[in-house]
């Protein structure tokens, strides 16, 4: 099978804005086989990260439940658009099981379209009050996009369950 060399992706951001989007999450599921989904769509690349963030918060725990008592900041480089978004994600995942981190909102940050800097707002995990939802293992590259559309930018993401 031959396969094009892939190019990096590229998204124009919208001048270093700042994009909080907090639970409940707006987005749509995916089914797929043995894993799940999300679609996000946004007016900005970074409303589009700040969503996913929202959603795989919602997958993993019921964010309803989540006190934002810690604020917790990530900072990711990246020049190709849709792998910072798959390490966005993956990063989001390593916290949630390394430092039991729950979030319920996030502000993201895009700077010369490839800093990513976000600030997370949660708390650490209390089996007490939080419900687990789903064991999420990692965001994938498996049908992947990141995209202008007509009405913004949106993105598909599957998610190894």
């Amino acid at each position: 099978m031959n396969r094009r060399p892939r190019t990096p992706h590229r998204m124009e951001t919208s001048h270093s804005s700042k994009v909080r989007c907090e639970t409940p999450a707006v987005y749509e599921l995916v089914e797929h086989t043995a894993d799940i989904g999300i679609l996000v769509s946004g007016s900005s690349v970074e409303e589009v990260f700040a969503k996913a963030a929202v959603a795989l918060a919602d997958l993993q725990f019921d964010p309803s439940l989540v006190e934002r008592r810690r604020k917790l900041a990530v900072v990711l480089e990246d020049a190709d658009g849709e792998r910072l978004l798959v390490r966005w994600l993956n990063e989001l995942i390593v916290l949630r099981e390394t430092r039991d981190f729950l979030w319920t909102a996030v502000e993201v940050e895009l700077t010369r379209g490839s800093r990513l800097s976000a600030l997370l707002e949660g708390e650490t995990f209390d089996e007490a009050r939080h419900v687990p939802r789903m064991g999420v293992k990692a965001a994938t590259y498996h049908q992947l996009r990141l995209e202008q559309t007509v009405a913004g930018v949106g993105a598909r993401v599957i998610f190894d369950v």
